[in-house]
């Protein structure tokens, strides 16, 4: 077991109390941190305390990453490199952005669906490509499918129609010029023969500046420079026209070891996130206790032992009576020894303990008829209450029925005597208040138990409570309990709750054990008012 077990020997503890004890009740022990602190080694702690948990998710993303690769499978991709020339004098980057913007349009994907005859959208389908420069001239269309042929068909299609419609674009640049050239000449052609018609000749002017001439002369200048435009236009379209692909779309070939290390990274990465995240969370808005100083501060009762793991649940919950392995488990022989330490010995009354369970009942169950079986291998003679709702303890002792009966252990004089009270009898037909421990006056009623209490060493008492139904029955079984929480299992209110509800029947809470310790836990488990009285013994009698 990595958590180490810490117990305090039963002892006498000479207190000194008085009325300056008041001082120190509501003054926080340096041993609490302030409320509502959320530190470093507070996170820290939980992702220590559940590391399973974060492991366990991180190992199932690893899982579902690898299981990904077989259940989902990457579809099959295929390129094809375009040879792309620009016009003259633009910025090579920029001329890309814009053949990177022409190729991925909603009118290039509608265009390639109609020549597949696709059931895709434009707008699912131009998730199916990329469009990335390579270079300044070097354009790659990246396309994907179910499979390899698919993907090529699909690719050369996107780069044809890529290219066919690169070259409207580049016509519908050089259609405005060409009217612009058009409505030029027809302009010369009128300026010509308005300066026919007045007696001129256009070629050789007799009259250089007439108004007709510089109107001639004009509209000339300006048809050559459209002229000049247009063959430079020309020239460009037709090498941004000589643009094509370089060879044809081929698979794109994925390292297996490439993929499989990235969708197993991806989900360890995101279970580990998930993990970490459900943890920290979990911590931050839950307000179970962990901690031995925060159940003593909450029970106010000093943890005097706290255990590791307890038996885990059996796989036959049908074999409810207790068993070797169960009662030699090193953690329920600690709690035994623990447990017969706080028995006080005397005469009168007879000793008695309740052991009170707070979450964990079995164990509990465990370890009070393991505590029966020692006593009476020792020659005591045992009463056993089951005062559960379950009935635990006495199936735990090989008693299934309701009453009194005996178990194995039948020498003369001394027994173990197993008393169950029948659930179903209300206060007022003495299903809970039994017995007197102090002064008992006369019966029950119940000879068994009249006479098993008689004869009894020690009565041992297994309790769980209920707030609806509280706690004054324990009062009439011993003056002495013994609570029992695990770490991480009971909320503040449960807890505090029990506590109170024990100390309102007039029981003295003797000890609190903690079961299933984290094994971030520093602290001893000491009230506050305990840590404050001895720290005004130190210093006043300086011992």
């Amino acid at each position: 077991m990595s958590n180490q077990p810490y117990s305090e020997p039963m002892g006498d503890a000479k207190t000194w109390l008085d009325d300056d004890d008041d001082l120190f009740a509501d003054e926080p022990s340096p041993a609490y941190p302030p409320d509502s602190l959320v530190t470093f080694r507070f996170l820290r702690d939980a992702i220590r305390r559940h590391l399973r948990i974060w492991l366990v998710l991180a190992i199932a993303g690893l899982t579902l990453g690898l299981a990904s690769i077989v259940l989902l499978p990457t579809a099959h991709t295929s390129s094809a490199r375009l040879l792309i020339t620009t016009r003259e004098g633009e910025d090579p980057t920029k001329a890309m952005e814009t053949e990177v913007s022409l190729a991925t349009t909603r009118t290039v994907a509608e265009r390639a669906i109609k020549l597949l005859k696709l059931p895709d959208t434009p707008d699912a389908l131009l998730e199916r490509y990329t469009a990335t420069p390579l270079t300044d001239r070097v354009l790659e269309i990246q396309a994907s499918a179910k499979t390899t042929d698919e993907a090529n068909k699909l690719a050369t299609t996107v780069a044809q129609t890529y290219l066919v419609f690169r070259k409207e674009q580049i016509a519908l640049q050089v259609a405005p010029l060409v009217r612009d050239y058009n409505a030029a000449v027809d302009d010369v052609s009128v300026a010509e023969q308005a300066v026919r018609a007045a007696g001129d000749n256009p070629d050789d002017p007799k009259h250089p500046n007439s108004p007709e001439m510089k109107k001639l002369n004009a509209d000339r200048d300006k048809m050559l420079y459209l002229r000049q435009q247009r063959l430079d236009l020309d020239t460009s379209a037709s090498k941004m026209n000589s643009s094509r692909i370089l060879d044809q779309p081929a698979p794109v070939l994925v390292s297996a070891k490439r993929t499989l290390v990235i969708a197993a990274g991806t989900g360890m990465i995101a279970g580990l996130f998930l993990g970490l995240g459900f943890v920290i969370v979990r911590a931050l808005i839950s307000d179970r206790l962990w901690k031995r100083q925060d159940i003593a501060h909450t029970l106010n009762a000093r943890v005097r032992l706290s255990t590791g793991r307890p038996p885990r649940w059996q796989w036959l919950p049908f074999l409810r009576r207790l068993r070797q392995h169960e009662q030699h488990h090193p953690e329920i022989e600690l709690m035994v020894r623990h447990l017969d330490q706080r028995i006080v010995w005397a005469k009168r009354p007879t000793p008695a303990l309740v052991v009170v369970s707070v979450d964990d009942v079995r164990t509990c169950a465990i370890a009070v008829a393991s505590l029966a079986y020692l006593l009476a291998e020792d020659g005591k003679n045992v009463l056993a209450v089951d005062l559960t709702e379950t009935g635990i303890l006495a199936a735990k002792l090989g008693v299934r029925e309701l009453g009194t009966r005996d178990s194995r252990f039948s020498e003369p004089g001394r027994r173990i005597t197993v008393h169950l009270p029948n659930p179903e009898a209300g206060p007022a037909e003495g299903a809970y208040l039994r017995l007197r421990e102090n002064n008992r006056a006369g019966g029950t009623g119940d000879v068994a138990l009249d006479a098993a209490w008689d004869v009894a060493d020690v009565v041992l008492s297994l309790a769980t409570l209920s707030p609806a139904l509280g706690a004054d029955h324990l009062g009439t079984w011993a003056a002495r309990a013994a609570v029992v929480v695990t770490a991480g299992r009971s909320t503040t209110t449960k807890v505090r709750a029990t506590g109170d509800m024990v100390r309102l029947a007039g029981l003295e809470i003797d000890t609190a054990v903690v079961l299933n310790a984290d094994r971030t836990d520093e602290g001893v488990g000491v009230t506050e008012a305990e840590a404050s009285s001895r720290t005004l013994d130190v210093e006043m009698f300086g011992r």
